[in-house]
């Protein structure tokens, strides 16, 4: 969905009087991508901006953890996709780092399903990607829910996608995605991403039974070990 800079100081005018937002919109002439936030709770910087992206740094006041997003819808057309590569890599970052959205673009034969011919993906199709993302070293978090994330009703694909550094698989940070089910709002699955700290690992608690103070050889034992 595209939104007009209008529409999207309306949403933020009337429905969601109190949050910040930014868009796309003056790059890209349409509000190509939204993103809202609470400033009660989340601070966000925007870094850098861009047809197909906004490069945020997010930083949780409630929990203290702090991190590197970017937003991703990709033109439909390969040859004009290849300037959100380019952003990528240019905007890498030496932190944990989330990329998410509309790639608009697949990884493999396994991400599309044509239920009527069934052709195989073009080899000109996934190159660009792929290179990107090994570059980059981005890797698809777990996720439950759907695999094709798109559908036009005969052709099925993943093309939204939820992908982070090594840096962020090696930080505090326990996340879990999710894609509902498409078709109720759009011909996208609505995804959906919890993102907290994992526990500290912790010394255990010694636990004792009294049926071992009752064994005839319960101090020899403790003795020895």
């Amino acid at each position: 969905m595209k939104l007009s800079s209008s529409k999207v100081a309306f949403m933020q005018k009337f429905l969601l009087k109190n949050w910040k937002f930014v868009s796309n919109a003056e790059i890209a002439n349409t509000a190509r991508i939204v993103l809202l936030w609470n400033p009660s709770t989340i601070s966000i910087e925007v870094i850098n901006l861009s047809a197909q992206g906004i490069h945020v740094v997010i930083n949780n006041m409630v929990t203290r953890y702090c991190f590197t997003a970017t937003f991703v819808y990709g033109y439909n057309i390969i040859s004009a996709r290849r300037a959100l590569w380019e952003d990528l890599k240019r905007w890498c970052p030496s932190s944990p780092w989330i990329v998410l959205g509309d790639f608009n673009s697949i990884l493999s034969q396994d991400d599309k399903h044509d239920k009527h011919n069934g052709e195989p993906v073009s080899s000109y199709e996934v190159p660009d990607f792929r290179e990107c993302c090994a570059d980059l070293g981005l890797a698809d978090l777990n996720a439950t829910g759907c695999h094709f994330t798109w559908s036009n009703g005969s052709v099925w694909s993943k093309i939204d996608r939820v992908m982070v550094n090594p840096l962020w698989f090696s930080s505090q940070m326990q996340t879990h995605v999710h894609f509902c089910t498409l078709g109720a709002f759009s011909d996208h699955s609505p995804t959906s991403i919890k993102i907290g700290l994992r526990p500290l690992p912790g010394k255990r608690n010694l636990k004792f039974f009294n049926m071992w103070a009752a064994h005839s050889n319960f101090m020899e034992l403790i003795t020895n070990n």
